[in-house]
């Protein structure tokens, strides 16, 4: 599932997406995606992979922007388990908008 995720991310036509980080960081919009951790439930001598979470960075010029739209259908389809707004602030480096969601992955 996550491979289809990624795809999607990659190939996304409103905003240039790495996988981890940039080489050389983009000064304009660009965005950044990882997965994070493995959700599992363990107890009394029974394990069962639930899925893991994720996360990924948008840095925008607006709020008002085509790419918020495009990552959340993307983030609809594939995110069985969800996914939130989790940070929207101003970055001090680039003055770009920083949004951040969080996603789960189902396990498969």
């Amino acid at each position: 599932m996550y491979d289809d995720l990624k795809n999607a991310l990659l190939s996304a036509q409103t905003i240039p997406m790495a996988e981890y980080a940039w080489d050389t960081r983009p000064t304009g919009q660009h965005g950044i995606f990882q997965p994070d951790f493995e959700i599992d439930d363990n107890g009394d001598n029974y394990h069962q992979d639930r899925g893991w979470q994720g996360s990924v960075d948008l840095y925008t010029n607006g709020t008002d922007n085509a790419v918020f739209a495009e990552i959340e259908g993307i983030l609809d389809e594939f995110c069985e388990g969800g996914w939130y707004i989790n940070l929207n602030t101003v970055d001090t480096e680039t003055r770009l908008l920083h949004r951040e969601y969080v996603f789960e992955l189902e396990a498969m």
